[in-house]
């Protein structure tokens, strides 16, 4: 289960229903010369592409780029646990897809994978205080990980926090400029917002 489409299926359904492409899928980096220590981080490439990209066709690329990079786990078991999760939701076996996911958060808690497969399950089941709570987790790996943001500005929304939820919304679009829905949802929700305060 793609953490974006899961995402966006979500809000589909949701009153608040803002439809942000998440997502993207992974370059390894280049291999250090010989006795050259570095550590490249292939999210930054990515995300200097997002930020700087203005057609929304080519950022919605970019932005499943990161989705994807960021939806999976370089361990060979935790993997399989992501597989087994996504069957076990398909057939609607919640306990066990949450259960396999919480396997392997702890396995490598280290990693937002998890906390976000986790957290669109909490939310697609109406649990949002166990959502924020992965989300949250997710975050603190991740903090650019606009998807989670989104998923966070979507509960608060929902939970009757519009100014919480725009701020959020603001920390999205800092980095995918080129999501005009959400854009649009801002500038809307701004508006209606300054409304009610006049």
């Amino acid at each position: 289960m793609r953490f974006m489409s899961a995402f966006l299926t979500i809000l589909s359904l949701s009153p608040f229903a803002v439809q942000p492409a998440l997502a993207q899928s992974a370059k390894r980096p280049p291999e250090p010369a010989a006795g050259i220590s570095t550590s490249v981080d292939p999210l930054d490439a990515m995300y200097q592409k997002l930020v700087r990209a203005r057609d929304p066709d080519a950022a919605a690329a970019f932005a499943k780029e990161i989705d994807d990079y960021l939806d999976r786990s370089p361990s060979a078991t935790v993997s399989l646990l992501f597989k087994w999760s996504d069957e076990a939701a398909a057939d609607d076996r919640t306990a066990a897809a949450l259960d396999f996911l919480s396997e392997a958060i702890a396995l490598r808690p280290d990693e937002p994978a998890a906390f976000r497969k986790r957290a669109v399950i909490h939310y697609a089941h109406g649990d949002f205080n166990r959502a924020m709570d992965d989300i949250g987790n997710a975050l603190s790996l991740e903090p650019r990980d606009f998807g989670g943001l989104g998923l966070m500005a979507t509960i608060l929304d929902r939970t009757g926090r519009p100014d919480a939820a725009l701020e959020i919304w603001h920390r999205y679009l800092d980095f995918y400029p080129a999501d005009r829905d959400v854009g649009f949802y801002v500038d809307m929700t701004e508006n209606e917002l300054a409304g009610e305060r006049l």
